[in-house]
């Protein structure tokens, strides 16, 4: 494979952690990752230390994060990638969209912008993430109160 074709592969998986996210396709989802996967939330809403997760455990926890939201839009711009023989290294700008119903008067809505930051390897044959980070870079428009909403939702759902 060329190096072309390696930034296009990896863009698609970029691509690809955002649309299976909002269309809650989890086995998507599970495909982009390898079997463990260094999670980094520290500089997100959640605070937590980064932490290596297996890939099974990553998607259930997306599931129980955005299951409760009516509606999601993960959009990536400016990618960059960086190429070093079967690993890689990118980030792209992120704004997500989060929207959950709420009781009048309750805000309804948040929006987060910064960035994520991954790193990936080929295995067997195919590029998998092995770390997420996601930095906000920016204050919240609405609420980060909406993930607490969405997980109530979420968890009465199911």
């Amino acid at each position: 494979m060329s190096a072309l074709e390696d930034r296009v592969a990896v863009a698609d998986i970029v691509a690809g952690l955002a649309h299976a996210q909002d269309d809650r396709d989890w086995a998507a989802l599970r495909r982009l990752f390898a079997d463990e996967v260094l999670l980094d939330l520290s500089a997100h809403h959640f605070g937590r230390p980064p932490t290596t997760v297996p890939a099974d455990d990553l998607v259930e926890l997306a599931r129980g994060t955005l299951e409760g939201f009516d509606c999601t839009h993960h959009a990536a711009s400016n990618l960059v990638v960086r190429l070093a023989g079967d690993e890689a290294e990118c980030r792209t700008h992120m704004v997500a969209y989060h929207h959950v119903p709420a009781e009048p008067g309750v805000v309804d809505h948040c929006t987060m912008r910064g960035y994520w930051q991954l790193r990936l390897r080929k295995l067997g044959g195919r590029w998998l993430i092995t770390h997420w980070a996601v930095v906000r870079t920016g204050p919240w428009e609405g609420s980060p109160d909406v993930y607490a909403l969405a997980a109530a939702r979420g968890a009465a759902q199911r």
